[in-house]
């Protein structure tokens, strides 16, 4: 139970999946509850030694106690900069209203440098101007307490050459608290820059494999991913006499072809809004309507065909390749998922896979062919040609149809 508290303090106001750095969050907190924890143990001494300021020093840990409570509250509402400010307003309160009330020299006041180092982690690079105003302002509050104390304390302890000599040193010592605090702030403001650039750098990367919601699904769930779609659309091309023409290229100018197609598809793909589900030797799967269901898949697919034939007619041309490309579009039940610990990718099963697939398979070079159900659906936006049946392997006769243009 204890555990648990503690662990929801330290976590308050952090998101269930935080995508940058959440140190400055989870420290406020830590030392908020160390704050009060620190406080508290104060009890001790008060009931102890009751003395003319212990019932003020009861109120002052009560009150900073109350306040700080409201710091993990704050951080809960993403009132982030307003639990920074109450936190470091309540700290430079009590021990400012400690060091007026016990009226001598307990070295109180070097609890301004605890924050002088602490302090500065709570804030993130941007807001650095901030950071630099809060580590001065308690660097000011020691050296104003230490020339309070100095001008203030009977001079018979010391002589004024050791008082001048114990001044001087703890000022030096508080600067070095401020440079050292500056210095290691920098240093680790920039290992969290270099940390989110690979991590942004890995996001990229998982986001080039798979859709954008199942890679933030399998980020959050170790669960099996897998989808059934009522209805979506499947695309797959293929470039004609592909073997034949890798004996003529060399295996850069073959590499560079296909990758230069290939980006080509990706920024028609992507246009539509339709999804790139992988690239197989010189073929090439698009899928529409998941894994965001869409109305008009079917219809993107389409003018993603169309797209595709235009460009790489014009790749041919610019290369001076004797070649064309094969579209089928097929349209009906899909169950799509990730299988698999290595290498695994976003995939997709059923009858739609199956009809696009031959439908690209049985078509002819620079023909884009579909199936009766695409027609239906996108009839009204395009025209075809009626190819009339055809025998397609594992399926058996279905009606085909030519894409010719839009309408």
């Amino acid at each position: 139970m204890v555990n648990a508290t503690l662990k929801a303090w330290v976590n308050s106001g952090i998101p269930s999946h935080p995508t940058g750095n959440i140190n400055p969050i989870r420290l406020t907190n830590i030392v908020a509850m160390l704050m009060i924890f620190v406080s508290l143990l104060q009890l001790t001494s008060i009931v102890s030694f009751w003395g003319n300021t212990s019932w003020y020093q009861l109120h002052l840990i009560f009150c900073t106690s109350i306040l700080l409570a409201h710091v993990p509250i704050l951080n809960v509402l993403h009132a982030y900069r307003a639990a920074k400010a109450l936190l470091i307003l309540t700290y430079a309160f009590n021990i400012l209203m400690c060091c007026l009330l016990w009226e001598i020299n307990l070295n109180l006041q070097y609890f301004f440098l605890i924050a002088v180092f602490i302090f500065p982690f709570l804030f993130y690079q941007h807001e650095r101007t901030i950071m630099r105003v809060v580590a001065m302002s308690f660097y000011t509050l020691f050296i104003g307490f230490e020339l309070w104390f100095f001008f203030s304390e009977p001079s018979s302890l010391m002589s004024l050459h050791q008082q001048m000599f114990r001044l001087i040193c703890a000022s030096l010592f508080a600067l070095s608290c401020v440079l050292c605090s500056f210095h290691l702030w920098k240093n680790v403001n920039r290992s969290y820059k270099k940390l989110s650039e690979e991590q942004n750098r890995a996001e990229q990367l998982l986001l080039n494999i798979l859709p954008s919601s199942i890679a933030q699904r399998l980020k959050c769930s170790p669960d099996l991913i897998a989808d059934y779609f009522k209805q979506a659309s499947i695309l797959f091309a293929d470039i004609q006499n592909f073997t034949a023409l890798c004996k003529n290229l060399s295996p850069q100018q073959l590499v560079s072809l296909l990758n230069e197609v290939f980006c080509e598809f990706d920024n028609i793909t992507k246009k539509y809004g339709l999804e790139k589900i992988k690239t197989s030797g010189d073929g090439y799967m698009v899928a529409g309507g998941l894994p965001i269901i869409s109305s008009s898949h079917a219809m993107q697919c389409c003018h993603c065909a169309l797209d595709m034939q235009d460009a790489f007619k014009k790749t041919c041309k610019k290369h001076n390749l004797n070649t064309g490309l094969r579209i089928g579009i097929g349209c009906g039940e899909v169950i799509a998922g990730i299988i698999g610990k290595s290498k695994f990718s976003y995939d997709l099963w059923g009858e739609a896979v199956n009809l696009a697939s031959r439908m690209e398979s049985h078509g002819l070079c620079n023909k884009i062919q579909v199936t009766e159900s695409i027609y239906r659906i996108t009839k009204n936006g395009f025209y075809f040609d009626n190819r009339g049946p055809i025998e397609a392997k594992g399926i058996g006769w279905i009606n085909t149809y030519w894409l010719l243009s839009k309408k």
